[in-house]
This record gives C-alpha cells, sequence and structure tokens, in this order.
C-alpha cells in the first residue's frame, strides 16, 4: 500500500483555502477516517459516510481499468463537480485514497481556469 498523509493535507487545504475546506476522509480496506468536517456543514450520518466510502473503493478499484482504457499513466485524482461542492479523490491505489470537498466557489475561485470554462459552457 502507498504511504498517505490525510492529516498533512488537511492541514494544507485550511491553510490554502480557509472555510472553504468542508470535509477530509481517508480510506483503506481497513476502513476509514473522517479526518476533517467543518462545524457548519451539515451532519452526514454514519451510514451516509458508509455509502460515501463504498463509492470511494469503487473508484479506486476502477484506478486500474481507466488508466489501461486512457493509456495516460497513473490516475492520481478524479474530480466530481456538484452546485454546493466539488469533490475530490486523491488514489493512492485499489481501495485507498483521500476524498476532500471544498465549497464549489472556493474550488473555482482557486482554479479560475475551470470556472471559466463552466462559464464558457454555459454551465455556471
Amino acid at each position: 500500500m502507498s504511504q498517505v498523509y490525510p492529516y498533512r493535507l488537511a492541514d494544507f487545504l485550511h491553510e490554502q483555502v480557509g472555510d472553504g475546506l468542508r470535509s477530509v476522509i481517508y480510506h483503506d480496506p481497513d476502513g476509514y477516517e473522517v479526518v476533517y468536517v467543518r462545524e457548519n456543514v451539515d451532519g452526514r450520518s454514519e451510514e451516509d459516510i458508509d455509502g460515501i466510502v463504498a463509492d470511494l473503493w469503487a473508484d479506486s478499484y476502477e484506478q486500474g481499468i481507466r488508466e489501461e482504457l486512457r493509456g495516460y499513466g497513473p490516475l492520481n485524482c478524479t474530480v466530481w463537480v456538484f452546485e454546493e461542492a466539488i469533490e475530490m479523490h486523491f488514489v493512492a491505489d485499489e481501495r485507498q485514497g483521500i476524498a476532500v470537498a471544498l465549497d464549489t466557489e472556493t474550488f473555482l475561485a482557486q482554479s479560475t481556469f475551470i470556472g471559466r470554462c463552466l462559464g464558457v459552457a454555459g454551465l455556471k
């Protein structure tokens, strides 16, 4: 298994985006750990988080398939863009990674290229 540092990532993101950071979850084959959750983020039940982590495991498992299909080399991160949040899943290896959620406006402010693309496409 790869060595990952979820607390270091959470600290870095909090320094970079402050209150724009919503959550950080570390997962591996043995389970998961909620590393950080912003106080005012709506509470999720343990069952909700279990479901999210199951989806993250599936995403990690599919890493090898995506790498082989596309031929671009190792897949490092997947990004999901929702209306209220942007989720990034940093994939370490099969069933291991770190999921990060940021407020959408925070992410777009940090990555103006994606924000411009959404605007040009009429999606923002």
